[in-house]
Parts: structure tokens; C-alpha cells; sequence
């Protein structure tokens, strides 16, 4: 017999991530339609419309070199979007494999472990910050930066999955079978550590997200002419009093984007831990 699931019951279990999710899905939509939703380049200036509020033509107003907010806005999402996924993959990927050898091998332990603290010891803005001003400015150098500040966390949390799971039962009827090491690893291990890393990866997108467009917004990282959302904000803050509008949608767009990622990160972690249920 099939039973169904109550509304009530459904949207309790379900529906933060039907909400992150859908508007996550929706941001992504947007930035892919932008050719069609916005006539104006981005970074098209134009003198004779500068610091125009908003209006039937300009949605969100224009910036003091007369681009198109609105424009800015859509095509900034893109630069967002792709360092925090980008951020994300990279850092999971190479926590993965550190947490993995940390957590199995002692000798990797004790010297992988000593270097991730050396880099957690250093507070993740002013360490993505010294790496952005080493590497230049660039998308990929911006991800190559944020990746290693993510990475300590992600094999942290792999390492003490392996270190709990590595004498149960199962690992040992593997070894004694004669699996190596690496098969033991990626087949017998990791798997059990899939939960806490969707859900960190959530976690490390919207901090990548925010990350970014703090680096932005101070000049260092992407390229000041590349669309980003920090960058509009940088423009906008000496007139925040008397033309709001250029930093109220930028804002409202990293606030919406990074809220729904951490509801959809929280939907996640409900529904994959089992202490949650």
C-alpha cells in the first residue's frame, strides 16, 4: 500500500529546499536570459545618463558612468555564481583527497595537519585577502585563492569521518580480503562521508559568494571592469546617501542569493543527518 505524505508533514521535509532551491534555480535562469531581459551591456557607458534614478528605461538607475545597474546586476550574478560553485567543487575535491590520506595514513597526518593549521590560523578574509594581492587580479586566481582558504575545513571534516570509520567492521573485511588502500579509501570510506559534504558545500559556496564581492568591493581580485556585484557596491559607496538605489540592489542581490543557498544548505543538512530526524 502507498501512503501519502501530508502536506503539513511534505513542506517540513521538503520545503527548505524547495525554497533555496527554487530560487536558487530562478537567480540562474535570470543570469542565463540576461541578453534577452536587458538591452544594455553591462559595462556600456554612456555620459549624457549618468546617476539616473529608476525608471521605465533604467529598472534600477544608473551609475555615475551611466551603465545600466540593472544590467550589472544580471551579468555580476554570473562572476558570483561561478566562483562560489567553482570555489566550492575545488575545495570538496582537494579536502577529499587530503581529509582521506590524513585520516588513513598517521605520518600524512601529522604533517598535512600542522600546514592546515598554520593557514586556519590566519582569519579567512585577511588570508583571502593576501592571496588575491599575491596571485593579481582574475576570476581563476580569485577561485585558486578561495580555494585554498576553504580547503583546511573540507578535509577536516573528511578526516574525522575516516578516523571514526576506518575500524569499523565492513573497512576491516575489506583489508582483509585484500583491498589496497585506495580502493578501501574511495569505496569503503568515502561514501559514508557524502552527507556532511553536500552540506558543507552549500556552506562553502555562499561564504565563496561573499567572499568574492568583498574582495571586489576593496579593488583586489577580479578585474575592476569585469560585472561583479562587489564592484557596483565599491562604485556606489560615496553615494550611498544621495543615490541609495546603486547599493540597495547589488545588496539585495547578494543577500537574496546567499540566503537561499544557506536554506537550501539547511534543507539539506535536515534531511541527511540522521541526528536531525
Amino acid at each position: 500500500m502507498i501512503h501519502r505524505m501530508r502536506p503539513s508533514v511534505f513542506l517540513r521535509k521538503y520545503g527548505r529546499i524547495l525554497l533555496g532551491g527554487g530560487v536558487l534555480v530562478l537567480i540562474v535562469l535570470a543570469t542565463l536570459a540576461a541578453p534577452l531581459i536587458t538591452p544594455y551591456e553591462p559595462t556600456a557607458t554612456n555620459g549624457a545618463e549618468l546617476l539616473q534614478f529608476p525608471s521605465a528605461v533604467h529598472w534600477m538607475g544608473t551609475d555615475r558612468f551611466g551603465r545600466d545597474v540593472f544590467s550589472w546586476v544580471l551579468y555580476g550574478a554570473r562572476v558570483s555564481l561561478l566562483v562560489g560553485v567553482a570555489v566550492a567543487a575545488v575545495s570538496t575535491a582537494a579536502g577529499i583527497v587530503l581529509g582521506l590520506l590524513m585520516g588513513y595514513y598517521k605520518t600524512v597526518d601529522r604533517i598535512v595537519m600542522r600546514i592546515l593549521e598554520g593557514l586556519s590560523a590566519f582569519p579567512d578574509m585577511l588570508l583571502a585577502l593576501t592571496l588575491a594581492c599575491i596571485f593579481g587580479n582574475g576570476v581563476d586566481k580569485v577561485i585558486l585563492a578561495l580555494s585554498i582558504v576553504g580547503t583546511p575545513s573540507v578535509a577536516r571534516i573528511v578526516r574525522s569521518q575516516v578516523l571514526s570509520i576506518k575500524e569499523s567492521e565492513h573497512v576491516e573485511s575489506a583489508r582483509a580480503m585484500g583491498a589496497t588502500d585506495g580502493r578501501i579509501m574511495f569505496r569503503y570510506i568515502l561514501p559514508l562521508c557524502v552527507s556532511p559534504l553536500i552540506i558543507r558545500f552549500t556552506t562553502t559556496m555562499a561564504s565563496a559568494i561573499l567572499t568574492e564581492a568583498s574582495l571586489s568591493f576593496l579593488g583586489v581580485g577580479v578585474d575592476p571592469t569585469v560585472p561583479t556585484w562587489g564592484a557596483i557596491l565599491s562604485t556606489a559607496k560615496d553615494f550611498v546617501i544621495t543615490h541609495p538605489y546603486m547599493a540597495i540592489y547589488p545588496g539585495l542581490a547578494i543577500v537574496i542569493t546567499v540566503l537561499s543557498i544557506s536554506i537550501l544548505g539547511d534543507g539539506l543538512r535536515d534531511l541527511l543527518d540522521p541526528k536531525m530526524k
